[in-house]
């Protein structure tokens, strides 16, 4: 079972920062679950708010670069607050305060900061935990897996089926809410326990 983020410790890194770029990454990662390095490397031309999407140029496996949505107000509200005035459709959309390009380590050690100040496990302070995160409740939300295949950019579906698995605490959760019928609890336990009782005691003395 990959390593994501469990919905509270969502909540608490998403809300971490309050320097709006920083928010704004955190919140791209989880959204459309892009690779760091595919963020790192989005053009201001790339993004494309009115009609709610974003083209991922470096994408694995696609020459003629990978569409994802970007369905969420809040996110675009920060995106285009963030590229403000900036009118260079090649410039790199993440930019330092020097406005030198972000690099993958620099956004890698960013997420490993908010993450660790609101007290995540380490191991899950990593982009890919946003990823793998993103595809979790996508699934969970009932997003078909050709959808989500496509939108995280995966060479076969069997590898996107991974995030099928569920944990342990995931499955006892389903399993409470979902009962097989022969063990839903009887009317009265104690009564069905005697009948249980007088039938083996009958059953013996037959024998």
């Amino acid at each position: 079972m990959r390593k994501y983020l469990k919905q509270d410790e969502l909540k608490l890194l998403l809300n971490a920062p309050r320097r709006p770029r920083d928010r704004l990454i955190l919140r791209l990662l989880y959204e459309t679950g892009m690779r760091v390095g595919e963020l790192a490397d989005l053009r201001i031309g790339d993004i494309d708010l009115e009609n709610s999407e974003m083209t991922i140029q470096q994408a694995k496996r696609h020459k003629e670069g990978r569409k994802v949505p970007l369905v969420s107000d809040y996110t675009k509200m920060l995106v285009r607050d963030y590229i403000g005035t900036r009118k260079n459709k090649k410039d790199h959309f993440l930019v330092s305060n020097k406005r030198t390009p972000l690099s993958r380590r620099q956004i890698e050690r960013l997420v490993a900061k908010y993450g660790q100040q609101v007290g995540i496990d380490s191991e899950k302070c990593h982009p890919h935990v946003l990823r793998h995160t993103h595809a979790v409740y996508a699934l969970k939300s009932g997003i078909d897996l050709r959808t989500l295949q496509q939108n995280l950019g995966h060479s076969s579906i069997e590898v996107t089926a991974i995030y099928l698995t569920l944990d342990i605490e995931d499955r006892k959760q389903v399993y409470e809410e979902h009962p097989l019928p022969e063990l839903m609890e009887p009317d009265d336990p104690f009564e069905m326990h005697k009948a249980h009782r007088a039938n083996l005691t009958y059953s013996f003395e037959m024998q």
